[in-house]
């Protein structure tokens, strides 16, 4: 007979929505659709390992006493059916190794249990990927500090780039029912670019703290999935263009949504959508820049906003340090107009460049995306970075070109003047000819100085390292965890003095 743990054993969930099961009619664990698979298999945790990660076993627990289950490379069985196969019957030892954001894989000896599209399970996998991913409904199979995580190291048994691109959709989530210590927040946002790599450091960050933060795409039509899963989350985070469809389009109240300002040009489309005092109607309104708060005060919303900064993962994005410079990159859309206006001037970018003699490479556009977690790779390709818009609510790019040890230019826009006078970049004017000017005469003095290059890149890099998301994540953590927290600016009522 099979003793079960004292801790709640987990039912687990794959990576395609489904469960963990076993059909009763041959003894065979298999995956299937959750409204139909009997609740039959459970993850029985064990001892801790000598490296920190636990062990445990899949149990069958049905009518009669539990049965563990034994995995072999083909399928996986209870250790009766396994036995009356005449194969092995000794219950498989599976090593739970947590990975981030909940997910987590299971392994013994050198393979990992895969969950086959056709519905097998079997224990084969010599690289964790997508099919050897698992969500649990227990809390203790993940809860492990994030910087703890040796998997991310070891890319010969982990495909780090396929475990990172999955994004856990919220049904899977909501089926699982799964709880945490703190907040479950659901953000309603754009899941590339920019907003995507801020929207998955802070679901991977907040997680190892006891969040739980899922995304799901603004892009698409979710009506399907809202009614499955506005009472499994306590909050829903957007930008604030994305406060209306929200209320409108998903029934969300006003009461659960924390409301994100990235942009000047966001307070102004809810306010034309939805009038200005819907900001005192939101669980909690930020900005991700102090420029930001200047500007919602401006704007005359009464409600004043948590300043919640941005972050960069530092260690990711740190690469070695560039001995010349030949190449200019840029990070970002060449050219986005928005009321009619161009806000990223691009091409001023590449006439600086040019005048400097230099090349010039764009990481892609809004058509031809990057992924974001490509973009390492593209800073460690260019020389400097760039940036030229008229309004940014960072802008991101020069944070992860700092972090990476690039010679940094940008205009005095988002929070780039208090990163640049903390060490982070070089602040250039904001007038298109007077940027041009100055940026190409930079270009050319580090270009015909390597040895003051190389020096102000190493600074550069030496300053990034206070910009990295633990430095910034408590803001993010007040802003949850503190609804309806702001004050409100107060209509002075002294003369004014002559």
């Amino acid at each position: 007979m099979t003793k079960v743990s004292s801790q709640s054993p987990a039912r687990l969930f794959t990576a395609f929505g489904t469960v963990l099961y076993v059909d009763p009619s041959t003894g065979e664990l298999r995956h299937g659709p959750t409204e139909s698979s009997p609740s039959n298999l459970f993850f029985d945790p064990g001892k801790h390992s000598g490296s920190g990660e636990r062990q445990g076993q899949l149990i069958h627990s049905d009518k009669g006493s539990p049965e563990p289950i034994v995995c072999h490379p083909d399928i996986c069985l209870t250790g009766s059916r396994s036995q009356r196969e005449n194969r092995a019957s000794e219950p498989t030892m599976l090593e739970l190794i947590p990975l981030e954001r909940g997910l987590m894989a299971l392994k013994s000896g050198d393979v990992f249990l895969s969950a086959i599209p056709d519905g097998k399970v079997t224990l084969c996998a010599e690289v964790c990927s997508t099919w050897e991913l698992f969500l649990a409904t227990e809390s203790w199979c993940t809860d492990i500090v994030y910087k703890g995580a040796r998997w991310y190291s070891e890319t010969d048994k982990f495909d780090r780039q396929r475990i990172q691109s999955y994004i856990v959709h919220p049904t899977i989530r909501a089926d699982t029912n799964a709880s945490c210590r703190k907040r479950k927040v659901l953000i309603y946002g754009y899941t590339k670019w920019s907003h995507g790599r801020v929207y998955y450091d802070l679901s991977k960050r907040l997680h190892s703290d006891g969040y739980i933060i899922d995304i799901i795409d603004w892009q698409n039509d979710n009506s399907a999935h809202f009614r499955g899963i506005k009472d499994y989350y306590d909050f829903f985070l957007t930008a604030l263009d994305g406060v209306s469809n929200l209320v409108d389009s998903y029934h969300v109240p006003y009461e659960k949504i924390i409301g994100i300002s990235h942009h000047e040009f966001d307070m102004r489309m809810l306010i034309e959508r939805k009038g200005i005092d819907v900001f005192d109607r939101l669980a909690n309104y930020g900005v991700v820049s102090e420029y930001l708060y200047s500007a919602s005060a401006l704007r005359g919303i009464a409600r004043l906003p948590k300043v919640v900064p941005l972050g960069v993962d530092y260690q990711y994005f740190f690469s070695a340090l560039p001995t010349s410079l030949t190449t200019v990159g840029y990070a970002t859309s060449m050219s986005l107009k928005t009321y009619g206006i161009e806000l990223k001037r691009g091409e001023l970018a590449e006439a600086a460049a040019r005048e400097a003699g230099l090349a010039f490479k764009v990481a892609g556009s809004t058509a031809n995306q990057v992924s974001f977690h490509d973009m390492p790779e593209f800073y460690r390709s260019v020389d400097a970075v760039v940036s030229t818009s008229i309004n940014e609510s960072g802008p991101l790019s020069v944070l992860e070109g700092a972090a990476a040890g690039r010679l940094v230019i940008g205009t005095p826009v988002g929070h780039f003047p208090i990163k640049a006078y903390q060490g982070g970049g070089i602040v250039a004017p904001i007038e298109p000819e007077k940027f041009k000017a100055f940026t190409s005469s930079t270009l050319r003095y580090y270009k015909e100085n390597p040895a003051a290059f190389v020096d102000k890149c190493h600074e550069t890099r030496e300053a990034a390292v206070k910009f990295d998301w633990q430095y910034m994540i408590d803001d993010w953590k007040e802003l949850i965890d503190r609804p309806g927290s702001n004050s409100k600016l107060t209509p002075s009522t002294a003369p004014l003095s002559s």
